[in-house]
């Protein structure tokens, strides 16, 4: 199983939910110093285990590159140093990495951490059309309405704020788009608390829809304050309400198959591949779900389907394995290899694999005359040729993606374009379109900074044609962006654009 740190995490604070209950207490964090010894000892704790285990350590940077900057960061922890500045060095080590799936988080408790004891930035905004817009207000000042602009912060222009932000996140390869969905809505305040600075408060520069320059000074806030002000701030009323009716809808049916029988098409919803103890688990609800899918497109005479993928984090790999073979034609494989760069390892007891699992590394991993060691097919589902489904969708699939469309979406998105069978509209996705890292993790906190650290154990190559360039997500075959005047309307360009393109297709 793959995952995308905070995805999960982002669905529950999403605009529209319940409001959580906490109780806020100080951030303790900020009074942390770490001695020379402690720095030293964490830092070489998590180097030797990225160097014995991490099997994408050095993907995108060469060994002596990646040595030189261990290097450089370690002559760096020889005098006292605050929490904070600590989490900022390692956050510029993992983001070097370049692994959508190797974070770093203060604690390990991520979403308690942020709620019971942090004081943030008060308002979820969006960068879109190459701005950062307010999407929800979370003050009791009415000044600033969802889709004025936001300049700066505290006299920092908010792009060089992004682009600040971007040299600590990760993300697969050269993959721009997953950092800039990071940085949106509820993540912003988290990472900028985090990445830039902790003020108790933001001086804050906006422009109206008419350009008109607004200034005003606002606190720093727990997140349950900002989420109450959600509602009680007037200008809230309209996002709210459209973003509301999606969330709750995606929240309550996170799968599901609409038929517009106005269009004669079918469009299924897909939000997260999850469900189920183990993979046999996993597949089967998939199967149920996408039979049920297949009876009622064939009982509606449906020819076009339009499979909405966005924002899909990921999930059970294999539940995208068996969404392919509803589209496929003839056998295909979904992956070519996954490979470990060792096959015992103490670090093995951080891992998310069962005890007996642990114990059957040997016998399911390959050694190969590089030194790496692969898995083998018969132990692995998804490795295996994968067969159509006698009862598969034989009409024309259009795909949705963007930027949140990421690990086991991002690469189902990937083999599928590679055999060519979906026309893919909206962004690049999350992931690398020739594979990531990912499969099996290591999840561990260093001994004493207790910062919370989380690293795979399997390198992924998608069976995909060779890529235009590495590291990049999977590229759509029409680009649709989104507006912010869209989104505050709740009108889903990406989708009647798809709707628009059947229409002209079928008048050809």
């Amino acid at each position: 199983m793959k995952h995308v740190t905070f995805a999960s995490f982002f669905l529950i604070l999403m605009v529209g939910l319940s409001p959580i209950q906490a109780q806020h207490s100080k951030d303790t964090l900020s009074d942390f110093i770490l001695t020379p010894k402690e720095l030293q000892e964490d830092f070489r704790f998590l180097k030797r285990i990225l160097t014995e285990t991490h099997p994408g350590l050095y993907r995108y940077s060469s060994n002596e590159k990646m040595d030189r900057k261990m290097d450089s960061l370690s002559a760096l922890l020889n005098k006292p140093m605050t929490f904070y500045d600590f989490h900022l060095l390692l956050a510029d080590l993992i983001a070097s990495i370049r692994c959508a799936h190797t974070y770093l988080t203060p604690t390990k408790n991520l979403e308690s951490y942020y709620v019971n004891h942090l004081k943030t930035f008060p308002f979820m905004i969006f960068f879109i059309e190459g701005k950062y817009f307010v999407t929800v207000n979370g003050t009791n000042n009415p000044s600033i309405e969802p889709g004025n602009e936001l300049v700066t912060i505290n006299g920092q222009a908010v792009l060089d704020i992004r682009a600040k932000m971007k040299k600590y996140l990760w993300a697969d390869g050269y993959n721009e788009i997953f950092k800039n969905k990071a940085m949106n809505e509820v993540m912003f305040p988290l990472f900028y608390y985090l990445l830039i600075e902790r003020p108790e408060v933001f001086n804050l520069v906006c422009k109206d829809n008419n350009g008109n320059k607004i200034s005003l000074s606002v606190r720093a806030q727990p997140l349950k304050e900002t989420l109450k002000n959600f509602r009680r701030n007037r200008v809230n009323k309209q996002i709210l309400s459209v973003a509301g009716k999606r969330n709750k809808l995606d929240q309550k049916k996170g799968w599901r198959l609409d038929i517009r029988k106005e269009e004669a098409v079918g469009v299924m919803r897909i939000t997260g591949f999850g469900g189920g103890e183990n993979e046999t688990e996993a597949r089967l609800k998939m199967r149920i779900f996408l039979d049920g899918c297949m009876k009622q497109l064939s009982d509606a005479k449906i020819k076009d389907l339009i499979l909405d993928l966005r924002y899909n984090g990921g999930g059970w790999d294999i539940q995208g394995v068996e969404l392919f073979t509803y589209l496929i034609k003839e056998p295909m494989r979904c992956y070519r290899r996954l490979h470990s760069i060792t096959d015992s390892t103490e670090f093995l007891k951080f891992s998310d694999l069962p005890p007996a699992d642990r114990r059957k590394t040997k016998q399911e991993l390959k050694r190969e005359p590089d030194g790496t060691f692969s898995v083998q097919e018969e132990f692995s589902e998804q490795l295996k040729v994968q067969q159509p489904k006698s009862n598969r969708f034989k009409g024309n699939v259009y795909l949705l993606a963007n930027g949140g469309s990421a690990s086991t979406t991002g690469e189902f998105i990937a083999y599928t374009k590679s055999a060519h069978l979906a026309t893919i509209i909206g962004e690049e996705t999350g992931s690398a379109y020739e594979g990531g890292n990912g499969g099996t993790f290591l999840h561990f906190d260093l001994p004493h900074s207790k910062i919370s650290v989380g690293t795979p154990l399997l390198f992924y190559e998608n069976e995909v044609t060779p890529p235009s360039q590495k590291g990049r997500g999977t590229l759509p075959d029409f680009i649709v962006p989104n507006t912010m005047n869209d989104i505050l309307k709740g009108y889903d360009t990406q989708l009647q654009f798809t709707l628009n393109l059947i229409k002209q297709s079928r008048a050809n």
